[in-house]
């Protein structure tokens, strides 16, 4: 049987699979519903890895939303539903979380950034930071937000700093990039 090397995001991004997380996703859900057995979450996970492995093996790359309904499947196969449901509604819950964010940030996928902020968070964001077009809707990423605001921190540097302009007004001769930036941080 062929293993499961990596998984696709939902931001369409590859990465190395790690079983330890659908460990502690079943785990999470075993406590949510008042068990405590670690072990027995380290076997389910095997048992999806198994799955997994059966249903996609090296052709295909599962996505992280195939390989939390075998999840589901898993669990309720093997005989607990109630953790089942604990999955199934947390896992219900963050897709409603992802979707608020989406809609309060106007995008089809969050990207690394979207996803540290709370919900509340990228509301104070959206209403108060981020750049909207002439109909309110938001235009401008919190990505984006932090080099817009890092490029307007840095220009003062850039336009005071002699090795670039002169006092006089006059530019002078480039220097290298990493000259200059090591001798910012330097300051």
């Amino acid at each position: 049987m062929a293993r499961i090397t990596k998984i696709e995001k939902r931001d369409g991004r590859i990465v190395d699979f790690d079983q330890e997380k659908i460990t502690n996703a079943i785990f999470k859900a075993v406590l949510a519903v008042g068990g405590k057995d670690r072990e027995r979450a380290k076997f389910l996970s095997d048992q999806v890895v198994k799955e997994l492995e059966k249903k996609y093996g090296e052709k295909k790359i599962p996505t992280v939303e195939e390989i939390q309904d075998i999840v589901e499947k898993v669990l309720i196969e093997q005989g607990h539903a109630k953790t089942a449901k604990a999955y199934i509604l947390y896992r219900q819950k963050k897709a409603e979380i992802r979707e608020e964010k989406k809609r309060i940030l106007n995008k089809d996928k969050l990207d690394e950034i979207d996803k540290r902020f709370s919900v509340n968070a990228l509301r104070v964001l959206s209403y108060r930071y981020l750049i909207k077009d002439e109909d309110g809707n938001v235009i401008e990423s919190p990505r984006e937000l932090f080099q817009r605001v890092a490029t307007t921190i840095i220009l003062p540097e850039i336009l005071y700093d002699e090795r670039i302009y002169s006092k006089n007004g006059k530019y002078n001769p480039p220097i290298a990039l990493t000259s200059y930036l090591s001798n910012l941080d330097a300051m």
